[in-house]
């Protein structure tokens, strides 16, 4: 089973990857110094008794959509990613907007940054994301609250990304032959690549 990470810069998507699997995706030096997802960053979690699950982390800057769309062509699920502090972004919307047109269904919430702010500010979060939720494929998503700082509610993200896995289908190797293009750029003297 394959799980994107999706949402807004800075909202902890890494740093959750990170927390779930004990592997930095953030890989290149560029990343490291300005402390933020450039490229697709790439994690495995072996289930016991049960299947790997992979984990593509997507960038959430603006300036990186591209390479979040090459991220999401071949995922089964969703992990999007709110920081309770921050709530709700332009990114979340985009990205929400782009597994929508992909017809996911399959996903959780994760609600970072927990150990940030009161209760009452994650239950309002919480309530505005299951709003903005209610129009999309993922409108049945479960939200779980989580600090990768203290480890609040890493535990209880592992129970629902492996009960996910329970109706999980693998697609059907069946049919014609579809291989996605993950990026297209101009080559000096090659033309489109």
């Amino acid at each position: 089973m394959i799980i994107a990470t999706a949402g807004h810069v800075d909202h902890g998507k890494t740093s959750l990857v990170h927390a779930l699997t004990g592997v930095d995706t953030d890989r290149l030096a560029e990343e490291k110094v300005r402390g933020l997802s450039i490229d697709l960053g790439f994690a495995y979690w072996p289930l016991e008794g049960g299947p790997t699950i992979g984990f593509v982390d997507v960038p959430g800057h603006e300036r990186f959509l591209r390479n979040m769309l090459a991220g999401v062509a071949g995922l089964d699920a969703a992990l999007l990613v709110v920081a309770a502090d921050d709530g709700l972004m332009p990114q979340t919307h985009q990205h929400l907007a782009v597994l929508s047109i992909m017809g996911v269904e399959s996903g959780l919430v994760a609600l970072t940054k927990c150990d940030l702010v009161t209760d009452v500010r994650i239950d309002s979060v919480t309530r505005a994301i299951k709003k903005c939720l209610a129009a999309t494929t993922l409108a049945e998503s479960k939200v779980v609250p989580v600090s990768t700082v203290s480890g609040h509610g890493i535990e209880e993200l592992r129970a629902e990304i492996a009960a996910l896995c329970v109706n999980f289908r693998p697609r059907s190797s069946k049919g014609n032959f579809r291989m996605t293009i993950d990026r297209a750029f101009q080559m000096r003297g090659a033309g489109l690549v």
